[in-house]
Order: structure tokens, then sequence, then C-alpha cells
């Protein structure tokens, strides 16, 4: 993803227009090309390695708005770990305390001159650390036994040495340092795909600062369709849904800046859901944008025809990390109700639609009570979102609440009964309680 500075974009007439890139400029590919080889070519190398190389490489390239974004793209797609044969806050606190005392022996105490050798301290340290046991798994990368741990500059894992070497242990000494962090993985791309994303992530990142987004999607397979509505039930958006008269649908999305807290959350989940539509066929999207440091209101729009190339799949299951393994502690708890995922869309009237998370079944009655997990919310979205329930949807229906996603502190507040508000995830117990006031019901 892009952030803001990132943006190449300028504004026409109150329109947004991203300076998209094409995807068959020669220029442009080697530009990739170069930039793909330097981060293959610093796998096992340290982070500070890297970016030297990149500015490097941007030199006096004209285009270091382009530059930088495609190097953060890349960055995207990297991971990083502290690579040392102790802890690094451990190997500081020994060469630290070994140089106190050496400190303190030498007569610095008493109020004289004192000379340590820097050499002897290290190697004090890591004869004493090598004796208490040797080298320690890394605190967060890869296996010893990894490729690019072992390619690790300054030697600075010790599974190539039999003891700890104080040179090895001076360069862990910060090893721990974002700069000093060594790239362990980079999962490689083409040109072609870079330069695609990089168009996608121009739109994403202008989607980042919407008030409001509106798309209009022609009909397509129902199977589609489902996968769309779930994919946004995934990225927990606030959104209103209508059925077109001639077929499709309506979606109205609150944009980031409509929303008073976790704004910055609330964006990347819009901006990252964008690739979801890009791989439908017929569809317009148009956005009110705060564009700007002054916030302007601005004018974005998007549509199946402009060619962006989806790098997402429109296929699979999508659950929030909170509800994973919710089925397990509710039939755990053997009170006579199971949880089975997903389920049909519900077609609520034309103005809307319900798309379950699970569908609770209640053994001995066989009753069926879709439960709908909201994402970011305020009490006016829940307010309209019970009000279509009672007018279109089943008999039965529980409505549940993150309270970290709630919009505002006041939406917290004189909920319905049958509306369930959890912290952090689903407790199995409170969900059944609801579950049987609503079978009463």
């Amino acid at each position: 993803m892009l952030t803001t500075d990132l943006v190449a974009a300028r504004v026409v007439k109150g329109t947004i227009r991203p300076r998209w890139v094409n995807e068959d400029d020669d220029e442009l590919l080697a530009l990739a090309e170069r930039l793909i080889a330097a981060f293959a070519e610093h796998r096992g190398r340290t982070r500070d390695a890297l970016d030297a190389s990149l500015r490097d490489l941007a030199g006096a390239e004209p285009r270091i708005q382009l530059h930088r974004g495609l190097a953060k793209l890349l960055l995207d797609r990297c991971d990083f770990a502290t690579v040392s044969p102790h802890p690094p806050n451990e190997l500081r606190a020994a060469v630290f305390t070994a140089a106190a005392d050496a400190w303190r022996g030498a007569g610095g105490e008493d109020g004289g001159l004192a000379v340590i050798n820097r050499g002897a301290v290290l190697e004090h340290v890591a004869l004493t650390l090598d004796a208490q046991g040797g080298e320690t798994a890394l605190d967060d990368g890869p296996a010893p036994d990894d490729e690019a741990a072992r390619a690790a500059p300054g030697g600075r894992t010790a599974a190539d040495a039999p003891g700890l070497d104080p040179a090895a242990l001076d360069a862990a000494l910060y090893a721990d340092l974002d700069g000093e962090q060594v790239l362990t993985e980079f999962r490689s791309v083409d040109a072609v795909w870079l330069l695609r994303r990089y168009n996608v992530a121009l739109a994403q990142g202008v989607l980042l600062r919407a008030r409001e987004l509106r798309i209009a999607l022609a009909d397509d397979a129902p199977r589609r369709h489902r996968a769309l509505f779930r994919k946004i039930k995934f990225f927990r958006l606030m959104h209103r849904v209508e059925r077109r008269p001639e077929g499709g649908w309506d979606l109205v999305l609150d944009g980031p800046m409509s929303v008073l807290r976790s704004s910055g959350r609330y964006g990347l989940a819009m901006a990252s859901f964008l690739p979801t539509l890009l791989c439908f066929d017929d569809w317009s999207l148009e956005a009110d944008v705060a564009w700007g440091r002054a916030r302007s209101q601005r004018r974005f729009e998007l549509s199946s025809t402009d060619g962006l190339c989806s790098h997402a799949r429109l296929d699979g299951q999508w659950q929030p990390d909170e509800l994973q393994g919710l089925p397990e502690r509710v039939e755990a708890l053997d009170r006579g109700w199971r949880l089975v995922v997903g389920g049909e869309l519900i077609d609520l009237g034309g103005a809307g639609v319900l798309v379950p998370d699970f569908v609770a079944e209640h053994r001995a009655t066989g009753a069926r009570v879709p439960i709908e997990v909201f994402g970011f919310w305020n009490r006016g979205a829940v307010v309209r979102r019970l009000e279509l329930l009672a007018r279109h949807g089943p008999p039965r229906h529980v409505l549940a609440l993150s309270a970290s996603l709630a919009a505002g502190l006041d939406a917290l507040e004189e909920l319905p009964s049958l509306v369930y508000v959890f912290r952090k995830r689903p407790i199995a117990g409170k969900l059944i309680e609801v579950l049987e006031r609503c079978r009463g019901a």
C-alpha cells in the first residue's frame, strides 16, 4: 500500500486524476526490473544496505516519486528479522557490565585515568556467553538452517562457527535496530505485475481519504455476489446495499473520513477492498474525498473501463481473526446449540442483503438463527440495520457488534437485548444467552 505522500495525482476541475503508468512502457519496465533485482540481491543483508542501494539506484531519477512508490510496494513483500547469536539486549547488558567491571579494575573509581581494552572486554563476554550455553535461537527470525540467515553479513548467526566470536558479538550488539535487521524473505514478482500493482495502489491511496464510496455493480452470477458481500464483511466496512431494478446492486460504503474513531484502520480496510471489486466485469465507482492538506472536497471516479488489474482472487471464505474457533467453543459448552459457518444470502426486500457469518442451530427444536457480525459501526447504522431486518429479515436473528470497532463511544449505550456486544472476541457462553433470548422471543 502507498502512503499518502507517494500517491501521484492531480486535481482537474475538482476531480482527482491519478498519474497512471503504462505497463507497456519499456523504460518503466526496465526501472521495475532494476528495483526487483536490487531486492532479490539483498536477501540476507541489512535494511540499511538495501536502503543505500535504493538511493544509489534513484540517483538523478526524475520520477523520484514513482521510484519510491514502486520500492514501497516491493518493501511490502519483504520480511525482516533480527539475526543474532544472542538477544541483542542481553549482549548489550553483558558488554556494558563487563566494561564497567574493567573500568573499576583499572582504577576508575579512585578518580584516576582508567583505560580499558574494548577488544578484551568483547572477548571476555564472548567466552562467558559461550560457556553459559552457546548460541540461542533467533528471537524473531528464521530457523537456524535458513539460507538467508546463514548468509547474514558479519557472521551474525553463530551457526557457522563452534563458539561465539568476539567480532560477531560486536556486530550483533545493535542487531535489533530497524536498519540492522536482515532481509530474510522477498516474495519476488515480475515487472509487469509491479506496474499493474502500482496503478491499483494509486487508486487505493486516494480511497484512504474518502468520505463516502458509491458503487454501481451490474448483474452477475449470484456466487460472485456472495463472494463480494462476504469480502465487504471481512473488511468490516459500514455499508448499505440496494437491488437495482435493472439487475445488479448499488452499494454505499462509508469512508474513513466519516468514521470518528479508528479512521486509519478503517481507511486501510476500505483501500484493501478495492482489488476485490476489480475482479468484476461491469462496475463504476465514485467517491467524495477529503483531499490535500486543506482536506478540500474532491471527487474520484473509477470504473471497469479504466483497465486496472486485480492482484486478488474472488474465491474462498474469509473470516476475521476474532471469529476463528467460535463454533468449536460453542460446541464445547454442550448447551444444545451449534454454529454452522456462513449461509445463503438473504435479500432484504431489495433494500439490502443479509450475509450471515454463522447460522446457529438448536438441536432439540430445530430452530435456526442467523448471526451477523457487524464490523465498524455507529448507532445510526445499527438502528437502520435493525429496522430493515424487522421489515424484511428472518423472524429470528442476532446482531453481534465489536465494541472496539464502534465509530463513537455513544454507540454503546442502550442497545436492544438481541444485540450482542463483545470486546475482543465473542464469548461462547454470552452468545448462547442471547440465542436463548432470541429463541424465546
